[in-house]
């Protein structure tokens, strides 16, 4: 059993992390369409509706700029806006490497490394019933990018 003082930074850690993925939902970064996009791809979820459409503009194998549109839950747009901000400059395999390292920490994988801007997904993984959620923007990336 932890002690008191573990709870409560348990606490404040998830307080901290869900605040963190609420300020993603309420002003995410690169909500927009993209032009002259390299390449694309869309997530949808058949049980609430949700739909991503990632927009990924390459200058060879470096993403040069990633954007996303679309309607969706507020873990799904934080989870997209921080993505959009961890893979602008990777280039294409590392952007792919780093997508796999998400869905193995929601896997369960704590032993994962994550960039720290990523560090609020965290948060998520508790919670099974949001996986889907958390990965959507990540499985269109995976799509667009993959030959």
């Amino acid at each position: 059993m932890p002690a008191p003082s573990d709870k409560r930074t348990s606490a404040s850690l998830g307080a901290m992390y869900q605040e963190a993925l609420l300020a993603h939902h309420r002003a995410p970064h690169n909500k927009r369409e993209m032009p002259g996009a390299t390449t694309s791809a869309v997530q949808k979820n058949p049980v609430c509706g949700d739909e991503l459409k990632v927009m990924v503009l390459l200058d060879g194998a470096r993403v040069a700029d990633v954007s996303f549109t679309g309607q969706s839950c507020s873990i799904a747009t934080a989870s997209a806006s921080l993505m959009t901000d961890a893979v602008v400059g990777m280039s294409v395999r590392d952007a792919l490497r780093l997508a796999g390292d998400l869905e193995a920490m929601l896997a369960g994988n704590a032993e994962v490394e994550l960039p720290e801007s990523l560090t609020p997904l965290r948060g998520v993984a508790p919670f099974a019933g949001r996986h889907g959620c958390a990965r959507m923007a990540w499985s269109a990336l995976r799509d667009a990018l993959s030959p």
